[in-house]
């Protein structure tokens, strides 16, 4: 930890993110799946009917409403049995009218492709000097196309068939430049989008690479491509001239990679071969699974269509990209800290998020985001679920268990030592005070040591618990169709812990705080149990009553 951390402040009284963006069809997507797992097909239908209806009379979709009415299609095809045994006999005739419908949008889209100019997106996000400012020292991604020519069945981005919408070269060296100039040299030329589909005036994603060249602008991330069809001579005289590309492979482009590879003369780096793509997605998703996500990028992403705050979730039915993406607009006062690559896999995300204020302050967020929170109810402790080495919450837990306490204090001695050599060692954290180091030194040494007492541990523990219920409850509150989902996906793991719960219903004289020091099982065990109940009642007594004695109003309740 940088010395810097220290000065972190705890973020109160600014409104949170949400990662529900409110769009209309993301809405109905959640909808329409939950009155599915729920039977409930009377409302499947009346739910499609207005989503069928609201396509037919929209003029334009937009980049974020395709993949949903996508994958509301994708839903009723995956459930079809289902919807047409229990609904109208035309409710098959809705779903081939609507697809019609898409398939004319699409087209003209394709066919009329659009040219986003740097002056008409920035006056489209609408943001303040000082919010632009903010937002390009967080930006990961700037997605430079809309659409993509490869149409990848297992696309986790569910990227749009065919390139559609893009920044004019203007507009992309114009944001290309303002990035580098904010100080942020890596961000990706990727996303929901192949760089190598990108056109301008005659100009292709070389000319880009020739600007950036010659303006002494060196990313640390090269691009990536599953090689669209004609662009193999591009690759191959970028390759010569040294351009760092990257390839993701699939069936459909292994000859391409082959061919390529006997011009170059060379071995290409090759990445997500289709033996090793684990997570389901793009049409292969069958809405009943929880995988991992597939992302570790915190921050910002800007898109010929606005601009995004974006962080990882599980990928699910909650989250079908494996990603939340937040709109940013005039009322964002607030930025997600950029994480990318290793520093993306290290932050835990079951703990508030470093955040940047528009006076470029470094704050920690007060609450969970509902990201956050949707990925704890889904985190069932599989080590699949997050990359190797980051913890999860099974981990997590175990930190309050006696054995790891007495761990701990047998190691208080050299990790004073180490902290000594860090933090007051000549040469280190250079610009900063010896009293204000000196500070920081003793406050790690009485954090630590308060880690090694077992009274001290137990409320900690008891605080997290409380932190995280009263962070679940709310939002099972205020998000009736979300919780049906979750329900849902974690049907198989309710059952395992059926007989726990069913002992906690049935002792109405029991407590929470009687839980946390006689249940004989671990800690993420009952954390589980008692996220079931709240699935099953957000208002639970027995919870409630625990929360209102064990208020929690700092995030100062983890170890």
């Amino acid at each position: 930890m940088c010395l810097n951390s220290v000065f972190v402040q705890t973020l109160t009284g600014i409104p949170l993110f949400d990662n529900h963006s409110k769009n209309y069809f993301d809405q109905k997507r959640n909808e329409f799946l939950a009155s599915i797992y729920c039977g409930n097909f009377r409302d499947t239908e009346k739910i499609y009917r207005e989503i069928a209806a609201e396509i037919e009379v929209a003029k334009e979709f937009s980049e974020v409403d395709q993949k949903a009415i996508n994958q509301i299609q994708h839903a009723f095809r995956t459930f079809r049995k289902q919807i047409t045994t229990n609904c109208s006999n035309d409710i098959k005739e809705i779903f081939k009218g609507t697809r019609k419908t898409i398939a004319r949008a699409v087209r003209k889209q394709i066919k009329n492709v659009t040219y986003v100019e740097y002056d008409e997106w920035y006056a489209k996000v609408e943001l303040s000097k000082e919010q632009f400012r903010i937002m390009l020292k967080t930006v990961a991604t700037l997605q430079i196309t809309v659409g993509c020519s490869i149409s990848c069945r297992r696309c986790n981005e569910w990227a749009l068939p065919g390139p559609r919408k893009h920044f004019s070269f203007n507009a992309v060296t114009t944001l290309i430049k303002e990035l580098f100039e904010a100080g942020n040299n890596d961000f990706v030329l990727y996303c929901a989008s192949d760089p190598m589909d990108w056109k301008s005036g005659g100009k292709n994603i070389s000319d880009i690479l020739v600007f950036m060249s010659g303006h002494g602008y060196k990313s640390q991330y090269g691009l990536l491509t599953k090689i669209p069809k004609g662009s193999e001579k591009i690759i191959a005289s970028l390759l010569k001239a040294g351009a760092d590309i990257g390839f993701s492979i699939t069936d459909k482009n292994r000859s391409k990679v082959e061919k390529i590879e006997n011009t170059v003369n060379r071995k290409l780096d090759v990445q997500h071969d289709t033996a090793e793509l684990l997570i389901p997605a793009g049409l292969d998703e069958d809405f009943s699974n929880i995988n991992s996500s597939i992302t570790d990028s915190y921050g910002s992403e800007i898109t010929p269509e606005g601009a995004f705050l974006i962080a990882p979730t599980f990928t699910s039915a909650l989250n079908l990209t494996g990603q939340c993406r937040v709109p940013i607009t005039a009322d964002t006062d607030l930025f997600l800290k950029k994480r990318v690559g290793i520093e993306g896999l290290a932050v835990e995300y079951f703990k508030p998020l470093e955040a940047i204020d528009l006076k470029g302050r470094t704050l920690r967020l007060k609450k969970l985001m509902d990201a956050q929170i949707e990925n704890i109810m889904l985190d069932n402790g599989s080590e699949t679920l997050v990359p190797p080495g980051m913890m999860n919450m099974h981990e997590y837990f175990k930190v309050y268990a006696p054995e790891a306490v007495q761990q701990r204090k047998s190691l208080l001695r050299a990790f004073s030592k180490k902290l000594m050599r860090d933090i007051l060692g000549e040469g280190k954290q250079p610009g900063i005070s010896k009293e204000e180091r000196y500070a920081h030194f003793k406050k790690r040494v009485r954090v630590y040591s308060e880690s090694c007492r077992p009274g001290h541990v137990a409320e900690l523990k008891r605080k997290a618990f409380s932190f995280y219920l009263k962070g679940i409850a709310d939002y099972l509150k205020g998000h009736p169709v979300e919780r049906e989902i979750v329900m849902y996906l974690r049907e198989g793991d309710r059952q395992h812990y059926a007989s726990e719960q069913s002992h906690i219903d049935e002792d109405h004289g029991q407590t929470v705080d009687a839980l946390l020091s006689e249940f004989e099982a671990e800690p993420f065990d009952l954390f589980q149990v008692l996220i079931f109940m709240l699935l099953d009642d957000p208002d639970d007594k027995m919870i409630g009553m625990f929360l209102r004695q064990n208020p929690v109003e700092t995030t100062d309740c983890f170890l």
